[in-house]
């Protein structure tokens, strides 16, 4: 069973304390790393000396490891938790039995009694929530033979539609589009999302968690998968949040959480299970700034993704107050392509202490919105900003971008301009981009400095 898959199975009590008890496998398991600690076994605490059995040392597993389960929480996305950045905020403030003074100045509130209307909305929706789960629970008992549903792995860029697929209907596309069996190769690769999503997850199912691979490693596995193109694999298992890699492509990973076994697919989500989470998760993760701006998997923004998914249901209008048609679709896509890409340095700033974290991207388009997920997830790179992340929330944080790589072309975003002639292999230009970005980086690291007591960075040379 999978982080997630435990996570949002586990009861409000287990998720209070971050851990939960599995009989069939008679051992505790954190909920928020997967760790397991086996009934019977003893663990000896190494600072302390001391011995625990496996629940007692789950417990101190939680508390030195993630921190405090309610921080770990709030620091969840706000389409998991449903609450507000003030809202979070007041609710630790509620939690460590603040004045309503000290919270009228932390959360920058002018009143006592607009922190007592929060106070009162926050109950209002603990009690929306208990209800749910009351009529969910009843409409289960129910349902006969109801469906069960492939889970969605938690690093899944944008959840929508295309990750409501039974078991059945998993298992069909599985055969369709590996006719040798689940260990062949893939015979053509789908157009429809549904399907493409069903295939991607099975083929980063081959891949080994917690392994990393070089580039010619990934290639020459995927290549197992599909030798046709297996570059055009490499980059959907990216953009689709099965698999991440290090800016310049030195290493590739499976992102933690992003799946299970095949052998657990089968009977994982009731319909219940799913309503559930779709309080949650299953809401739409939209990579689509403020402005409608699309986002950078090469995917149209607002336009194009409501001809998508809602011109068969809704009757979408396009310009000239017709449908969207493939054409006008196109376009949209062109236009987005056209756009200008940015590269260059960044800053995260904890405002509460001044540590600041210094990096380097060939593509800030919507960078911060990817730092903060990987954060939120508790998957950062950086165990220290991400400690950090977790004591003082998204709020403690800022985002600036320090300077951009500055070029006489203009970069585009459909990397015609980063790959060769053929469209397979990176150019030259891929790794002079990096280059460029590289040095930037040790500019700023050499002029704040962001080490020890100063930043998250580590010194130089390590």
């Amino acid at each position: 069973m999978e982080v997630v898959e435990r996570f949002w199975g586990a009861s409000v009590a287990e998720m209070k304390q971050g851990y939960s008890w599995d009989a069939e496998r008679n051992a505790f398991y954190c909920l928020v790393c997967g760790e397991a600690f086996e009934e019977g076994e003893i663990f000896k605490h190494e600072s302390s000396g001391r011995f625990y059995t496996a629940g007692k040392y789950a417990a101190l597993h939680i508390n030195e490891v993630h921190g405090s389960m309610l921080d770990y929480l709030l620091g969840l996305d706000k389409k998991a938790t449903g609450l507000t950045d003030l809202q979070k905020l007041l609710v630790r403030g509620f939690a460590a039995e603040l004045s309503d003074t000290a919270l009228m100045e932390r959360a920058g509130i002018g009143s006592a009694s607009t922190i007592r209307n929060h106070r009162f909305v926050l109950k209002e929706k603990a009690k929306q929530a208990k209800l749910l789960l009351a009529v969910i629970e009843l409409m289960e008992q129910g349902v006969v033979g109801q469906s069960t549903f492939v889970p969605v792995h938690a690093t899944a860029t944008q959840v929508d539609e295309r990750y409501a697929m039974t078991v059945e209907e998993y298992e069909s596309v599985l055969k369709q589009y590996f006719p040798d069996g689940p260990d062949g190769q893939l015979n053509a690769f789908p157009r429809k999302e549904k399907r493409k999503v069903a295939v991607l997850r099975h083929i980063a199912s081959r891949l080994e968690r917690g392994t990393k691979y070089t580039e010619k490693e990934m290639n020459e596995l995927l290549k197992q998968a599909w030798a046709e193109d297996y570059v055009l694999l490499r980059r959907y298992l990216i953009e689709y949040g099965f698999v991440d890699r290090k800016d310049d492509c030195s290493a590739y990973w499976v992102k933690e959480a992003a799946l299970g076994t095949e052998a657990e697919h089968s009977g994982i989500l009731s319909i219940g299970e799913q309503a559930e989470k779709s309080t949650g998760l299953a809401t739409k993760r939209s990579k689509v700034d403020a402005a409608g701006k699309p986002d950078k998997s090469g995917k149209t923004g607002k336009a194009e993704k409501q001809a998508k998914s809602g011109a068969a249901e809704k009757g979408v209008k396009g310009k000239g107050g017709s449908k969207m048609d493939k054409a006008q679709r196109k376009q949209l896509t062109a236009e987005y392509q056209e756009r200008e890409r940015s590269m260059g340095v960044y800053q995260i700033k904890n405002v509460a202490t001044g540590k600041v974290y210094i990096g380097g991207s060939t593509n800030l388009e919507a960078l911060w919105g990817r730092e903060q997920f990987m954060l939120n997830m508790g998957s950062h790179q950086n165990q220290e900003l991400q400690k950090d992340w977790k004591k003082y929330g998204s709020e403690g944080f800022a985002f600036l971008v320090l300077e951009t790589v500055k070029f006489e072309h203009k970069l585009r975003y459909d990397y015609k301009d980063v790959l060769a002639t053929e469209g397979r292999e990176p150019a030259a230009t891929v790794r002079q981009y990096n280059k460029e970005v590289a040095a930037l980086h040790d500019k700023w690291l050499e002029k704040l400095q962001p080490y020890g007591e100063q930043g998250y960075n580590g010194p130089p040379g390590n």
